[in-house]
């Protein structure tokens, strides 16, 4: 399976956010392998257990914003589907630049899709390999 070549960067950001556990996951739906990029843990108190999230890493490289986005948001919905499906409690977030966000998925277009089909994001900032915003908030 290749990575995306946003992949290592938001590996990077989830460790510096004090996310443990950072590995990749095969689901299986039924005989069909979907390969999640990242699930992580973080210890949220003693208490309490840990937060877990699965994320799909997308750099929307391609000439159109638009195409990635379609095919960002499908995969998403399909691994939401999936953890639901083997009842494997992660909530799901979909990784992505942070100049895509402010450049392009601020736009109604992109705004009412995310918003329809309930999509949690986390934007990167690949330079400085930190998370910007978390929508929303996993804590």
């Amino acid at each position: 399976m290749a990575k995306d070549k946003l992949h290592d960067i938001v590996e990077i950001a989830l460790v510096k956010d004090n996310w443990i556990n950072i590995q990749p996951l095969t689901l299986d739906y039924a005989g069909t392998d979907l390969n999640l990029d990242i699930v992580a843990d973080k210890l949220i108190g003693a208490d309490q257990g840990n937060f877990k999230i699965a994320v799909e890493v997308k750099s929307f490289s391609n000439p159109s914003v638009t195409y990635d986005f379609h095919q960002a948001v499908g995969q998403y919905l399909h691994y939401r589907m999936a953890l639901s499906y083997l009842s494997i409690e992660r909530m799901p977030y979909l990784a992505i630049p942070e100049a895509i966000y402010i450049n392009y998925l601020i736009q109604p277009f992109f705004q009412d899709s995310l918003a329809l089909h309930q999509v949690n994001l986390v934007t990167i900032d690949p330079l400085h390999q930190e998370i910007v915003r978390w929508n929303p908030n996993p804590l």
